[in-house]
């Protein structure tokens, strides 16, 4: 695992390649790695912890494999740049509070690729400024449409074209 509060505010980091023996990303990881840019969660992860992302301001995508099971509370609170989120596989992980809170500089994300049903903690897409096009599979559209009322606005949830 890559324990908690394993490379805090670690300013010079940009980009960061984790291994597939991996399962686990701690608590306050990765907080205040304001240089890092992307990150490929590998399949080997089942749980992004607490904070593990907070406040590393340059991050632009985050691709997140189908072995996740958790994303906890706050894991991308202030990650001012996010533009893209890909949730790999048909079960995408469980949402703890707040997973995106803070998300809303000047370019809040503007995509999410979702491909199966969500369970979203409290608040979890709460601080998003504006509300991202999200593309789900299309026998699910309606379903989702209910599930993310609270977050998104139903024109933004699209088809997703294979």
């Amino acid at each position: 695992s890559i324990g908690d509060w394993a490379f805090p505010e670690c300013k010079n980091l940009t980009s960061i390649t984790i291994p597939n023996s991996v399962t686990r990303i701690g608590d306050w990881g990765f907080i205040g790695c304001t240089s890092l840019k992307s990150i490929i969660i590998p399949n080997s992860v089942k749980r992004i912890g607490v904070g593990a992302f907070s406040s590393c301001e340059s991050l632009t995508s985050v691709t997140i494999s189908k072995s996740v099971k958790s994303i906890e509370k706050g894991a991308f609170d202030d990650c001012y740049e996010l533009k893209s989120i890909t949730f790999e596989g048909s079960t995408p992980p469980e949402f703890g509070e707040n997973v995106f809170e803070k998300v809303r500089g000047n370019n809040s994300i503007g995509s999410m690729v979702v491909e199966g049903s969500p369970v979203l903690g409290s608040y979890a897409f709460g601080g998003l400024k504006k509300s991202p096009t999200v593309y789900v599979p299309a026998k699910s559209i309606e379903a989702y449409k209910k599930a993310l009322k609270d977050y998104f606005e139903e024109s933004s949830i699209r088809a997703l074209k294979r």
